[in-house]
Order: C-alpha cells, then sequence, then structure tokens
C-alpha cells in the first residue's frame, strides 16, 4: 500500500470478532468451535473465489503466491496479459458481480458465525460498491491515465518490485512485458472513444513529462536494472541467465518503451485534434452519480457525499479552531527536526515507544529502500509496503519516495509511520498473526479502514517526538484541516461542478488558499484522498465516542487493540466492533 494508490496486490485483512470476549478469548474462538453444513461451505466458498481470483489473473497470482501448486494451480493455463479494456471486458466484469452477488446472498447469513458474518457483510460491500461502478452509464467516464495514479506511473513501480522464484516465472516475465504495448493500446483506444463521448478530462502536460522521462531513460532504466539483477539472483547458469536477460531487454524495447511512445504520441494527437474537458465529473451526464459511487468504493461506507461533506466540513473546522488555539507555536513548525538519520532508525525507535499503546506482534521483517528516481514522481506516492506473499516468509517491502523532504523532516517520520510501525505493515501483519484462516486476510480488504488507520497512526506517533508538543499539535491539527478541506474542495469540483475560481473562494471560507496545482490534481484524479481522510476522521469518531464513554479509564492500547481485531472490513463492521466493546 501506498500513501496515495495502491499500485502492488494488497493482503484482504479481516479479523475474528470479539463478542464481548477478552482480546485473547476472541483469537482463538473460532477454531475451537466445531463448525456446522452453512459455515463450512462458507468458508469452502472464501477458498474457492480465492483459487478463482488467481487462476484469473497472472500478476496477481504472481503477486500473492510463490508456489501457486500448492493451492491446486498450473501457472501455465493463466494466460500472461495485463488484460483489456473493451466492451467484452466490461459487460464479464458485470456478469462476473452480479453472479457474486448471487451467490453470497445464497447463504443463510444468520447461521454464520460472528467472524463469518464480517466476512459476508465486507465481501457485500465490496460486491456492491462494484456493482455501482460497473454501471453501463459509468463505462468511458473514468480517466486511464490520471497524473497520479495513471497506467503510466503504474506501471514501472510494478514492474520495479517484481520478484522472481524461477526460471519459469522469469520467461513469464517476459510474456507479461510483451503485452505491455497491447495493453496500453487498449487503454488508448478506450480514452479515444472517451474523447468521442466528450468524457475526456487529461492533463496532457503532466502526462508527458513522465512519459519523457521514462523514454529518455531508454534500456538503461532502473526498472529494467532491477529485473535483470531479479534474474541473477537465479539459480541458473550463466548461458541461460544471459539469455533471459537478453530477451527481457528486447520485450522491454519493442514492447514497454514502444507502449510510452504510444503515449505520447496519443497525447500529442488528443490535445491538438480531441476536445478535453477541465471541469469535474458533475460537467458530464451521469458525472454526479459515477462520482457518488465512486466514493462509496472509496470511504469504506455507504454515507451520501452530502453526510460526507457535513462530516468533513465539521472536522475541518474542529482542526482549524484547535490550530488557532496553539498559534502562539506556530513559527516553531519552521524548524521541526526529527534528528533521524536513517528510515530503519526510525522505525526502531518508534518500535520501542509504541509498545504501552499497541499490542505486541512477533513479524517485525522488511526492507526498506529509496524508490528509484528515474520513476519516482513529485506528485503522488510519497512511500508505499508491499505485502509479502501468502505462502513466503514475511518480509515486506517499504519503498519511500527519494524526492520528499530528508529524512529529518517531520514528514519522513510522519511517512515512514505510515507505512510501517505502526502503520501498514504492523496492521498487516498484526492481523496475519492473528488470524489463522489465509483465505479470510487475502480476499477482502477495505482500503478506507487501512488508509485511514495508518494516517490515524502517523499522527498518533507525533507524541513520540522529543520535539516542542505544542508545536507538534498545531502542525497535526492544521495539516489535518488542510485535508479535510481537500475532500471538499473534491466535493465541489466534481460533485457541484466548482471551477477553479470558485474552489479558491470556498477555500477562503475555511483560512486556506487553493492553488491552481492543488486544483488539477483533484481534477484529475477524483477521490484520490478519500479513503485516508475521510477514513481518518471515521476512526478519530470512534476514538472521541470510546474516551467519552471510559473518561479517565480510556486505554490507549485497549481502543487500539479493539481497532485492530476488528481487521480491515467495511465501516459498519468496524463499528459493530467498537460497540461489542465499548457498549453501543
Amino acid at each position: 500500500m501506498n500513501k496515495y494508490k495502491s499500485f502492488v496486490i494488497v493482503g484482504f485483512c479481516l479479523s475474528l470478532a470479539l463478542c464481548g470476549c477478552s482480546f485473547a478469548e476472541s483469537k482463538g474462538m473460532a477454531e475451537d468451535r466445531a463448525l456446522s453444513a452453512e459455515q463450512k461451505e462458507f468458508d469452502a466458498y472464501l477458498e474457492d473465489q480465492l483459487v478463482e481470483t488467481l487462476e484469473g489473473d497472472y500478476y496477481t497470482m504472481h503477486s500473492l503466491v510463490q508456489d501457486p501448486s500448492s493451492l491446486g494451480i498450473d501457472p501455465s493455463s493463466i494466460e500472461k496479459t495485463w488484460g483489456r479494456f473493451d466492451e467484452k471486458t466490461m459487460e464479464e466484469d458485470r456478469a462476473e458481480i452480479a453472479e457474486t452477488l448471487e451467490e453470497l446472498e445464497s447463504f443463510s447469513y444468520e447461521e454464520l458465525t460472528t467472524s463469518q458474518q464480517d466476512t459476508y457483510d465486507t465481501f457485500v460491500y465490496q460486491m456492491r460498491t462494484s456493482q455501482e461502478l460497473s454501471d453501463e452509464r459509468f463505462d468511458y467516464i473514468a480517466s486511464l491515465f490520471s497524473p497520479m495514479t495513471g497506467i503510466q506511473v503504474s506501471l514501472p513501480t510494478i514492474f520495479s518490485d517484481w520478484e522472481l522464484y524461477t526460471k519459469q516465472d522469469a520467461q513469464d516475465l517476459i510474456l507479461m512485458m510483451e503485452d505491455v504495448d497491447d495493453y496500453i493500446q487498449s487503454a488508448l483506444d478506450y480514452t479515444y472513444i472517451q474523447e468521442e463521448q466528450g468524457m475526456l478530462c487529461l492533463s496532457f502536460e503532466e502526462i508527458r513529462s513522465y512519459c519523457e522521462q521514462i523514454l529518455s531513460q531508454g534500456i538503461e532504466s532502473s526498472v529494467l536494472d532491477s529485473l535483470k539483477e531479479e534474474v541473477e539472483d537465479l539459480n541458473l547458469s550463466k548461458q541461460e541467465s544471459e539469455d533471459i536477460q537478453s530477451e527481457l531487454e528486447m520485450a522491454f524495447q519493442d514492447s514497454y518503451l514502444k507502449g510510452y511512445q504510444l503515449i505520447m504520441n496519443a497525447m500529442d494527437d488528443l490535445e491538438k485534434n480531441g476536445e478535453n474537458h477541465s471541469a469535474g465529473l458533475a460537467s458530464f451526464a451521469a458525472g454526479k452519480e459515477y462520482y457518488s459511487a465512486l466514493m462509496h468504493s472509496q470511504i469504506g461506507s455507504m454515507r451520501s457525499v452530502e453526510e460526507v461533506q457535513e462530516m468533513m466540513s465539521s472536522a475541518c473546522l474542529d482542526h482549524l479552531s484547535s490550530a488557532m488555539e496553539l498559534s502562539d507555536a506556530a513559527v516553531g513548525v519552521y524548524f521541526l527536526d526529527t534528528g533521524y538519520q536513517d528510515y530503519e532508525e526510525i522505525i526502531e525507535d518508534v518500535q520501542n515507544k509504541m509498545k504501552d499503546d499497541f499490542p505486541e506482534i512477533s513479524a517485525k521483517e522488511y526492507q526498506i529502500q529509496d524508490m528509484e528516481e528515474d520513476i519516482a514522481t513529485d506528485n503522488g506516492v510519497a512511500a508505499y509496503y508491499q505485502i509479502p506473499t501468502l505462502d513466503g516468509d514475511q518480509t515486506g517491502q517499504l519503498r519511500v519516495n527519494p524526492l520528499n523532504d530528508g529524512i529529518s523532516s517531520i514528514d519522513t517520520y510522519m511517512t515512514v509511520c505510515h507505512e510501517g510501525m505502526p502503520g501498514h505493515m504492523y496492521q498487516y501483519n498484526y492481523t496475519r498473526e492473528n488470524l489463522n484462516e489465509p483465505v479470510r486476510w487475502s480476499l477482502l480488504t477495505n482500503t478506507a479502514y487501512q488508509e485511514g488507520y495508518a494516517t490515524y497512526v502517523e499522527h498518533f506517533v507525533l507524541r513520540y517526538l522529543d520535539n516542542d508538543a505544542r508545536t507538534l499539535k498545531f502542525y497535526s491539527e492544521y495539516m489535518l484541516s488542510i485535508y479535510d478541506a481537500l475532500i471538499l474542495a473534491d466535493i465541489g469540483i466534481h460533485y457541484e461542478n466548482w471551477d477553479y475560481a470558485t474552489c479558491a473562494a470556498q477555500m477562503e471560507t475555511y483560512g486556506l488558499t487553493m492553488t491552481q496545482e492543488q486544483y488539477d490534481q483533484l481534477l484529475y484524479t477524483p477521490c484520490a484522498f478519500q479513503p485516508y481522510y475521510v477514513g481518518y476522521e471515521e476512526i478519530a469518531l470512534y476514538r472521541s465516542q470510546a474516551k467519552d464513554k471510559e473518561g479517565k479509564d480510556f486505554s490507549e492500547y485497549d481502543f487500539h487493540t479493539v481497532l485492530l481485531e476488528a481487521g480491515a472490513a467495511s465501516f459498519d463492521v468496524i463499528q459493530r466492533h467498537i460497540d461489542s466493546y465499548y457498549g453501543s
């Protein structure tokens, strides 16, 4: 997972229900109880869903498992392709979603265990939001080449993190590389239809700039270098290794680089001959309905756009009020320096300090390093955590954008904590350690919970620094107010059709300045920040309610344990767990 967009396959985390019992009791309860026929059938269904998912997409399969045969999967039977953006695929997706919902609804919800009900509710939520988004009216409304999250940005990151375990993996990688240009062409075909239907909204300059960066590196690319290193690390003969690397380089040049040139050519053509829009989704016929569906998929709940707008407005004003009360400490922000010299020092120090506030985990293996500079951007991913495979060791990969501020900056500290401890790396491993059923924590997820939790803890751990507490509090409250305001601006642009002038004027009512760059970022990537900050405010609300009920007996450790035990489920499930422990 990364701080703004997940480019890698993410482990889906669900946990056992608390049901009012102690933490220790809840962990082992499901294993000790005999399952009924309906419950066994539901578990078998989930296992089948996992295998079908892995068999349906080579990249997903390769990212999640090292030895597919252990699950009865034959990789040779899986097409080595990235898929296509066409009418046939859209229709197949609609049919598959409908079929899955029908299968889920065939189970007797009341007969399922409490844990299975959590799984069921999260699964149904995901399928219903997917069904919303797959409406035929929305077929050509989503942009495939946004500056932050588009295909052109995703592919280099995916390939940079590609791991090889066998010679066959390397040969399959070559086939996947050879498919890149056809995959990109299908995305461009989609984009031309999008333009014909009057729904094109692209930042040509930013897309071209990134593609030029890729093409200027050519075969000297760090992406190709990292893949060649993977091949070298295989136990192959010198001749075999050289042959595979040569084929890989040829595929990289003939397909990967060709694909980026195709994007460049298409952007030039569309800018010159197409009709590009500089207004939000609300300017399109079904744009408001699409934005509502998109928001549901990004916030982990079925809150309406208006409800989210009210929630974020209230939260933004609260954060601003708190920041104003600490305004005398604002000048200290310019001098904030954590004193850390490397990423590992940050993680190890926080790991020692968090013991009284978070439950212990045993798996803490990780590798941390900068992203390659030639594929990093200064307007997108700050960092990301790549989970380990389901059947491998538990060593995760934490990558940090080298274009961020220096290691001793407050932003780097928060980013590393967001991705590492006690953020994504910790949350994923906690869930994995406390669930003995891999299907449960590999099948379903709630991005808003995961990103909201990681955002929550990156602010929580500011208390572990030796800097002035009032300055840190001011910084936290002020930054939260800005990001909450960006959610409001996102809603204004895509749901109320604000242009830049209107958006800037509305932001001034919150005492904030909206730049053209910020406006464009929201325009070209709707709902990019919702998982982080709507998710954060949901969790902050749970904590506030728990503190009100517990008073002086409130325990950070207990609250975090409840929050983690609930798993990365939809927020109605999270709320159920919170209510169960603290009383509704």
